[in-house]
């Protein structure tokens, strides 16, 4: 049993909370809460959330794939107060030692042989990506980036222009120079199969000719990259980056083909430019056998970039990279962040290093997501609207179709409709993809096999009730029929 007692809660009523959001806080954001029935959380412990009537539930979203060593992890809040009665923030025009103490921990967990050796502190992954672009366009003296269709890299004007996701893409954003090549889907996409992903349980349904060591969709969808770069880098110039995540976030935990990110960064070199891998979802272990996303593909990019797990819910974000691309970087104009590397941000996410090591959590990661990976996969098995189950260590998803024959995305307020019987069982997740038609499930790393188990048990029992049609679905149909 779990021992935690939350404190009592003496703040304002969800009502007055509501009536708050609904009439001052940004329809942009007060649209995006989950839930018909919306729990006010007012305490969190380890993976565990509880609302103001003191109801657990386990936390399988994690503040969006943000809390890595838990809630309120006695380390990491410990080295924030201590901080806090120190010095709060100079700002980097002074020194102030935990900049330094952190940068130098942080370095040490740069994969091996990559030379990435000089850190960028900032707040949060679009700065982090928003800077990514701009140290590679200062390096290369070249503009144009070239992502992936169906990724997310944040919420800024140059990150919505690079973000393939239509749910965030404005019709007035700029886009110049910023383009993006076929997503390397094995699900969706036209190639792939039940031998295409690397290191996982989880295999798409489809049959495919791939070896184990081999893999031709990896080719395939590396040869799309290449056309693109035909036609946007013409005389094989004007390339400044290629990026890419570790695996998918916002299109829950969309694996590339083995091998496709080895062949996609030969031809980004091919054309003069730099490699960038966008771990802001999967670095710090949370793979369960690799410590970065990059590292799992067996690639050495030229500049990483991270945030969310990286200070277990504290906003910090950082951007690694060579020697060379910083001078080059630093050299092409003054570039200034008032937070960046600020003196709690630095406990924290120095603490957050930490705990991941002492707790053994990289470890867990891979123990804990392989007993749900195999649940995800009995229920696939067991249900027809469960088409794909994906994922790795403690970044995992499910996809949900009409149907496994037609592959049709199934409507997003079904999937709503699972997911609010889902949490009043007492279980958070998260929601994703292109169609909005997926579970995200990215926990605190600190879950254990137990919370997996009792994970399976719940979405059998509410898979069932939809099965059967015991679920008022249409109460969360935007469009009901008249």
């Amino acid at each position: 049993p779990f021992e935690y007692t939350p404190p009592g809660y003496d703040g304002i009523s969800k009502e007055e909370c509501l009536r708050i959001r609904a009439a001052h806080v940004n329809p942009a954001v007060h649209r995006q809460t989950f839930h018909k029935d919306k729990p006010l959380m007012v305490a969190g412990k380890s993976q565990y959330l509880y609302d103001e009537n003191g109801k657990r539930y386990l936390d399988l979203i994690g503040g969006i794939c943000t809390v890595s060593a838990g809630h309120c992890h006695d380390g990491v809040n410990g080295a924030i107060k201590d901080q806090m009665s120190k010095v709060s923030h100079t700002s980097n025009i002074f020194l102030h030692s935990k900049i330094h103490e952190y940068t130098q921990a942080m370095v040490e967990k740069m994969p091996k042989d990559s030379n990435l050796s000089v850190i960028y502190f900032c707040n949060s992954g679009s700065e982090a990506n928003d800077l990514a672009m701009l140290m590679a366009r200062a390096y290369t003296g070249y503009l144009n980036i070239v992502g992936l269709r169906k990724a997310y890299h944040g919420a800024s004007v140059a990150n919505i222009a690079l973000t393939a996701m239509p749910l965030y893409r404005h019709a007035c954003m700029p886009i110049t120079n910023v383009s993006q090549t076929m997503s390397p889907d094995p699900y969706r996409g036209l190639w792939g199969g039940s031998n295409c992903r690397d290191g996982t349980v989880c295999q798409p349904l489809r049959d495919c000719d791939c070896g184990p060591d081999t893999c031709d969709a990896a080719g395939m969808y590396a040869d799309q990259y290449r056309d693109h770069l035909l036609t946007t880098c013409p005389g094989g110039k004007g390339l400044a980056a290629f990026i890419g995540e570790g695996m998918g976030g916002m299109t829950a935990a969309q694996m590339a083909p083995k091998g496709f990110y080895k062949k996609a960064y030969e031809m980004t070199k091919e054309y003069g430019g730099v490699n960038i891998m966008d771990e802001v979802q999967t670095g710090f272990g949370r793979l369960g056998t690799h410590y970065w996303g990059c590292e799992y593909h067996g690639v050495t990019p030229d500049i990483i970039t991270t945030a969310k797990s990286i200070g277990n819910g504290f906003p910090l974000a950082m951007c690694a990279t060579t020697p060379e691309i910083a001078e080059a970087f630093a050299n092409s104009s003054l570039h200034f962040n008032t937070f960046g590397g600020n003196a709690i941000a630095c406990a924290a996410g120095h603490a957050t290093l930490k705990a991941i090591d002492d707790d053994g959590l990289m470890e867990n990661s891979r123990v804990v997501g392989n007993r749900f990976l195999d649940g995800y996969n009995y229920l696939r098995d067991k249900y027809d609207f469960v088409g794909d189950v994906r994922g790795k260590g403690l970044m995992m998803a499910m996809e949900f179709v009409e149907s496994k024959s037609t592959h049709k995305a199934l409507p997003m307020y079904h999937c709503n409709a699972m997911l609010e019987r889902i949490k009043d069982l007492g279980v958070l997740l998260g929601k994703g993809g292109l169609y909005v038609n997926c579970f995200r499930i990215q926990p605190p790393m600190c879950v254990t096999l137990d919370d997996a188990d009792f994970t399976i048990q719940v979405m059998d029992k509410v898979f069932s009730e939809y099965k059967e049609g015991l679920i008022d679905v249409e109460a969360f149909n935007p469009n009901p029929a008249k």
